[in-house]
């Protein structure tokens, strides 16, 4: 076999050096350039007084930032000698009595540091360090280097500290803020810190998230686990609420994420209701042993005039009658008739009312006088539509026309007759399939998206004790500019489910729809009212208002557009960790079959 000769030797050691070098450094007085990225270095020359354990963490997990802390050890017998010599200069100059106000409380301070440090020099016989800490800043480009550096400079300025960009020295700081373990003198201050100290900030903490308990998502980049608890959060969590958003482009792994979610979820003794309105969870439904509905009109009606079983003590029925449920009665019918009049809105609030008085139904008649009917002896929407053309009128004969396809047409197997749903009160998984209903109009599919709500909202409300997850996917569907009802309605779910043991998790791909100017006051709500939010893949103008409603870093945003399917933000009350999303084998036979 030939040998290879020399010249071929070091072309391939070139060719090594050349893939992992940058294409060319070019120093400037405040930055640089490495290959086609900007950056900047700067050293940290001001510290807080007072530091805890993981004092450094967030400087250290700062989008697009990376960090470097140099220890020198320091000759502690020269070290007291020069900090006796200090106490005595500044006890001196306050002992004149003829300094300003400001410098003599920046004096005291700078005696009590240098006082403390002797004690733990001289008492705790703690070992001291000459220390540095450098930052280098890196982005695509000096405009959006430059914001980010403002941003850098204002979360070291809040936690007490400040730092300063290497002036004429960007290649030392480089050196120094690089992996070489390489510190030059001319950057070496005189910043002293007690092992103590230096130990508190290194090794520095990671930005996981870690409750304790709770269900496992996956892991993030560290190969941590991600672990949450929606139902007992520590309290340093800042977690104030249950709920739960899931947002993605497709094929961004958002149903994936949901179906994971709601099966530990179910596997921790949890309640789980879902409205499915594209088919996604037959599979997960039969092997869980759960209860799968068709509730678009495949044999299963939900009457939406028929109010829930509701305990004694439930403050949606307490003194109100009848009234709260008719109100949703209306806003379903609003729903599915978006263009009619506030007088024909006027006629049918007096056709709902009518119609359960001619079943028997006082308005005003406490729960315990109507809980126990059966589903016949209840109205339903054929009974309004009757009602309607019983009167006379033009706005009367309008409105029994626009009635007419649900009160006796092709959608009375939908909302004409009483309820035939399955018992569902001692389900641990409910899924109310509406996925029939896709070639539909979009006023018929919002009423149905938002009649089918209702009542697992009913279900939720059945039992304070347990703890119940309701999945709402494909939320968007619910979002109407005509009919904004069914988006409040959700919106007031999402703040009032805690009370009831529940927790709300929207699922949804269209973000902009939330934030248009006409719903833009509930949508906003609903996207940002959940404790946890899981944004997936992302782009376009649903990636702008998210950085908005959320203020995504530059290097969010750029995770987010180049992320994997079942890659993303995972967002807890005060805390963020980018997440894989795991799923063991067993998992996977029993959400795909």
């Amino acid at each position: 076999m030939a040998k290879k000769s020399k010249q071929s030797v070091f072309l391939m050691n070139n060719g090594l050096v050349n893939l992992f070098a940058p294409e060319a450094l070019d120093f400037r007085p405040d930055s640089l350039t490495a290959g086609t990225e900007w950056r900047r270095v700067y050293q940290i020359v001001a510290f807080p007084p007072d530091v805890g354990d993981g004092w450094l963490t967030q400087a250290a997990n700062i989008p697009g930032v990376t960090m470097a802390l140099h220890g020198m050890p320091e000759d502690a017998y020269k070290l007291t000698q020069a900090l006796n010599r200090r106490i005595g200069a500044i006890s001196g100059q306050l002992a004149t009595g003829k300094n300003a106000a400001l410098s003599e409380q920046r004096l005291s301070h700078e005696l009590e540091d240098a006082m403390q440090l002797m004690r733990q020099i001289d008492a705790e016989q703690q070992a001291v360090f000459q220390t540095g800490v450098f930052l280098v800043v890196s982005a695509p480009d000096a405009e959006s280097g430059l914001r980010r550096s403002k941003r850098l400079e204002g979360l070291l300025a809040a936690s007490g500290m400040r730092a300063r960009p290497l002036l004429y020295r960007q290649n030392e700081g480089l050196l120094a803020a690089g992996p070489f373990g390489l510190w030059p003198k001319e950057l070496r201050g005189s910043q002293e810190w007690p092992a103590a100290t230096v130990a508190a900030a290194w090794p520095m903490g990671g930005g996981g998230i870690n409750h304790g308990s709770g269900i496992v998502l996956g892991h993030d980049g560290d190969g941590g686990l991600v672990l949450f608890d929606r139902w007992k959060p520590p309290l340093e969590a800042a977690i104030t609420n249950k709920n739960f958003n899931i947002m993605a482009q497709p094929g961004g792994g958002k149903s994936h994420a949901t179906k994971i979610m709601m099966l530990r979820e179910w596997a921790m003794g949890v309640k789980v209701f879902v409205l499915d309105p594209e088919r996604e969870y037959p599979p997960l439904v039969r092997a869980v042993g759960g209860v799968g509905i068709n509730a678009a009109g495949g044999g299963t009606r939900i009457n939406p005039l028929q109010p829930p079983a509701m305990p004694d003590d439930d403050e949606d029925m307490a003194g109100s009658g009848l009234g709260t449920h008719i109100q949703r009665v209306l806003d379903f019918l609003k729903t599915y008739l978006p263009d009619i009049t506030p007088i024909q809105r006027a006629l049918l609030e007096e056709s709902v009312e009518a119609s359960y008085r001619h079943h028997g139904i006082m308005l005003d008649a406490p729960p315990n006088t109507w809980i126990q009917r059966t589903p016949e002896e209840w109205p339903n929407l054929g009974d309004v539509y009757q009602y309607c053309r019983s009167q006379e009128g033009a706005e009367w004969d309008t409105l029994a026309s626009l009635l007419r396809t649900a009160g006796e047409g092709v959608l009375a197997d939908l909302w004409s007759g009483p309820s035939t749903v399955p018992p569902t009160q001692d389900a641990n998984f409910v899924v109310m399939d509406i996925h029939d209903l896709q070639d539909a109009p979009d006023n018929v599919k919002r009423a149905q998206y938002l009649n089918v709500l209702g009542y697992l909202w009913d279900l939720v409300r059945a039992d304070r004790s347990e703890h119940k997850l309701l999945v709402v996917d494909e939320a968007w569907m619910l979002i109407d500019a005509q009919a904004p009802e069914a988006l409040k309605f959700m919106k007031s779910l999402s703040k009032r489910i805690r009370k009831y043991g529940g927790s709300l998790m929207v699922v949804t791909q269209n973000v902009i729809d939330f934030l248009a100017d006409a719903v833009r006051g509930d949508g906003e709500q609903v996207l940002t009212n959940a404790a946890f939010t899981l944004l997936l893949r992302q782009g376009g103008k649903d990636l702008e208002a998210l950085t908005a409603l959320f203020s995504l870093s530059d290097a969010e945003q750029d995770k987010l557009t180049n992320a994997r399917t079942g890659e993303g933000l995972l967002i807890a009350g005060n805390q963020r960790v980018w997440v894989t999303i795991d799923t063991a084998p067993h998992e996977t036979a029993m959400m795909y079959g």
